[in-house]
């Protein structure tokens, strides 16, 4: 078969297979990152069209144009399979994947399709289009300078398209589409700050925009903070105005677990039986600002124990702070919180909630904590006893324990014992309660990484963490971490002093500098991370009101914002031109003396045309203003000599004989003569 790289001539600009290439390119580079997040046949699908389109511009294989009906049906009934396929993978869920899945194999579909000038710009913009549909998804510094170089491709396309191949290159293209890009970003930069933030989004992202958000829930069941305990993803991060607390002291509180089915534990809802209890602080109180990362759960984490909310949502009565609305993007909030505290009251409600358990269930830890009960210690001397048989029974705190067999909570303390946080936390809160002891659990996170670069503190998936609360007649509530007496290195040195092994840099773990150069590189990538999120991402209409109140003016309504962006944008625009026609004078000395010198003629009547040459000008000139002969006839030779010759005279000479130059205009009968 003859390979052929004749253009498709229907339309106004013929369709090159460097033009296919283009696009593919941009179409491609768009697509990329969504082809770890989709099933594989949605990218094969389309790498199967853009292949065949690409084939067929070389003539290899025929193209489903109307011409091949054959194949025009073909790819009717492609497009019929793709919904369907798309329909059947996401479960009739209209949403943020299926959305996207579909419009990837659209595109491949009318990329087969490219034939005319009209298909290009199609692709074109939705190419474009296809960038901004990665912001659903990811929103980070690596994602949006990729996106932008994207956006600089597809922009090269578009003026490789319109330019003649023979007058521009690849690489001029992409050189001028990046400097496109530079001019741009200014008023990028302007409108980011002073385009209105309009309260809530243009749009509302579907339910399963947040289906994939790691971190806590409002239940546990044992092994999931185990599944955390493996994940590197940052929860949250947090700033404090003054000294930070010690290490164990670091006891970020979340939801507080109530009800438990035996296996798995969750949240209580007292609804408006319960009032908020006072607490009264006997400590520091501690400022912070906390970037809590998108959870799609309606609480909030704030340092235990909480005592100045402002308006950042509303404390539950078991100290849980409660935001208006899920938590769907990344939020940043500011909280008091006060570590030694006194919380002594406790309605019936709570009480009866705190000493539930499900009958039948646990029957070892029951008997076990009811000979403690029968014994007859108190509440406190109940803690010491669970506390006591933790430490001395061999148990071992680990990030892999075997699967229970049976009670999950026998198990645990007399068969396996190797657990994780949740394990210890659960199986204590059995036995207080099983002694008479109110108890409950506390999930969160513990700890956190200090960035010595940003000064601020890191707290990722794997320090998320389980401990108890249990109720003391004379204390109040009161915190008690059975983790501690088995493995009292994970409050003070953190997660990784004793997590598994497997989890470290294998290759530089026994090598001092290369895991303290890993630690500066990771320190240095999430201070800019951090500072990316809170100064682009938490970019909020708080903060576009205190700029403009900044810049002097009292209101950020629409009328203020809209002046101040006109202005702006005309500011820069005007600057740009004025640096664009700057840029456009000539550099050369020698040059710009002889601009000069034609302006000067310009002035009374006698410019330079623009194909006229420096000798011939001045014949020109001579022939018509006799009187100008020496002067013009002196310069012109010199500035020749100096431009176009090798002898080495000081540009001075010319200069000094331009600014000598002082034309005269005559009256148009002398002109004439």
């Amino acid at each position: 078969m003859t390979v052929s790289s004749d253009p498709i001539t229907i339309g106004k600009t013929p369709i090159t297979p460097e033009h296919g290439w283009w696009c593919l390119a941009g179409l491609g580079s768009a697509l990329a990152p969504h082809a770890m997040r989709f099933a594989p046949p949605m990218w094969i699908c389309f790498i199967a069209l853009a292949l065949w389109r690409m084939l067929g511009a070389y003539g290899v294989l025929p193209l489903p144009i109307r011409t091949h009906r054959l194949l025009w049906w073909l790819k009717q009934g492609l497009a019929l399979a793709t919904f369907g396929g798309i329909y059947l993978t996401h479960h009739g869920q209209i949403g943020r994947d299926a959305g996207v899945s579909l419009l990837s194999t659209l595109v491949g579909l009318k990329f087969l399709e490219l034939e005319r000038t009209r298909d290009f710009y199609v692709l074109t913009f939705l190419a474009y289009f296809l960038v901004l549909t990665n912001f659903f998804y990811a929103q980070s510094v690596p994602s949006a300078f990729y996106l932008l170089a994207v956006v600089t491709v597809i922009t090269g396309g578009l003026i490789r398209f319109n330019t003649p191949r023979d007058q521009v290159t690849t690489g001029a293209c992409l050189r001028l589409a990046a400097r496109m890009m530079l001019q741009a970003t200014p008023v990028m930069v302007t409108a980011f700050l002073l385009f209105p933030r309009i309260p809530g989004p243009l749009w509302g992202l579907p339910q399963d925009a947040f289906t994939h958000t790691t971190g806590l829930s409002d239940h546990m069941t044992l092994g999931e903070i185990t599944r955390l305990g493996l994940s590197d993803e940052i929860a949250f991060q947090v700033e404090f105005d003054g000294a930070p607390p010690r290490a164990a002291d670091r006891y970020w509180r979340g939801p507080v677990l109530w009800d438990t089915d035996g296996r798995s534990w969750h949240t209580h809802d007292f609804g408006s039986r319960v009032p908020n209890h006072p607490v009264r602080r006997l400590g520091v109180t501690y400022r912070y600002a906390l970037l809590l990362e998108p959870t799609n759960e309606r609480w909030l984490l704030g340092l235990d124990t909480v005592t100045d909310v402002g308006d950042n949502g509303h404390l539950g009565p078991d100290q849980t702070l409660w935001a208006p609305q899920p938590v769907k993007k990344q939020i940043r909030y500011a909280l008091g919180s006060t570590l030694a505290v006194a919380l002594n009251e406790l309605s019936d409600a709570e009480y009866a909630a705190a000493l539930a358990l499900p009958p039948h269930a646990h029957p070892k830890t029951r008997a076990l904590a009811e000979s403690w009960q029968r014994s007859g210690g108190d509440p406190a001397a109940s803690v010491t006893g669970a506390l006591d048989f933790l430490r001395d029974n061999g148990f071992v705190y680990t990030l892999l324990p075997p699967a229970p067999i049976g009670d999950p909570i026998d198990d645990f303390l007399f068969r396996s014992r190797a657990g994780f946080c949740e394990h210890f936390a659960a199986s204590f809160v059995v036995l207080m309660r099983s002694a008479g002891v109110p108890a409950r659990v506390v999930t969160g996170y513990q700890g956190g990484d200090f960035n010595e670069i940003s000064g601020h503190f890191v707290i990722r998936q794997r320090d998320a963490h389980a401990w108890a609360e249990v109720y003391l007649p004379r204390q109040g509530w009161t915190r008690v971490d059975p983790t501690s007496v088995v493995a009292p290195g994970r409050l003070s040195l953190g997660i990784n002093a004793i997590a598994d092994p497997r989890t470290a840099l294998p290759m530089i773990e026994h090598n001092a500098d290369a895991l303290r150069a890993w630690r500066e590189a990771t320190d240095l990538w999430d201070a800019v991370n951090y500072q990316w999120s809170r100064w682009v991402l938490g970019y909020s209409g708080q903060r576009q009101l205190a700029l403009i109140q900044h810049l002097g003016f009292q209101t950020a309504n629409l009328q203020v914002l809209a002046l101040s962006l006109l202005l702006s944008v005309c500011g820069i625009v005007g600057l740009m031109g004025i640096a664009t026609l700057r840029s456009r004078a000539p550099t050369d000395p020698l040059v710009r003396h002889y601009a000069l010198f034609c302006r000067k003629l310009a002035r009374i009547g006698l410019p330079r045309a623009p194909q006229e040459g420096a000798l011939a000008y001045a014949q020109r000139i001579i022939a018509i203003r006799p009187d100008l002969m020496d002067p013009v006839n002196y310069i012109t030779r010199l500035y020749a000599t100096l431009r176009y010759g090798n002898t080495r005279i000081a540009a001075d000479l010319l200069e000094s004989a331009v600014k000598r130059f002082r034309p005269r205009r005559v009256p148009p009968r002398l002109n004439r003569a």
